[in-house]
Order: structure tokens, then C-alpha cells, then sequence
């Protein structure tokens, strides 16, 4: 599957998509999770609940 083409539609896409992306040390920044987000998320609930998830699991990281 061509990585370009993915659109994140549900809470668990967006999750396993972001347990994937913060895997890489270079995407572990807020900046790096909106992005991907304006790229991967249409709907404005799943795109609230991406950015959320994303900066709670950065916060776990982190810890």
C-alpha cells in the first residue's frame, strides 16, 4: 500500500497509525503528529481525537 494514499477514518486507525509514526525518533514532536494529520485525517472528530491521542502518547514517551 502506497503510504501516501492512507486516510485515517476511525479512532483505532488513527491510533495504530500513531503507534507506528512515533516509532521513528524524527516524528516524535507535535509539529511532525499535526502534519500527518492534515494529511491522513478528513472528518473533524477522528482529526481532534488524533491530535489528542498523539500528544498523550508523546507525553508517555517522554515520561
Amino acid at each position: 500500500m502506497n503510504p501516501q494514499s492512507v486516510t485515517i477514518e476511525t479512532e483505532a486507525e488513527a491510533q495504530r497509525y500513531l503507534a507506528d509514526l512515533l516509532k521513528n525518533p524524527k516524528n516524535r514532536s507535535m509539529s511532525e503528529i499535526a502534519k500527518h494529520c492534515v494529511l491522513r485525517v478528513r472528518h473533524p472528530k477522528i482529526k481532534a481525537f488524533f491530535l489528542t491521542e498523539g500528544a498523550t502518547m508523546l507525553a508517555e514517551m517522554k515520561g
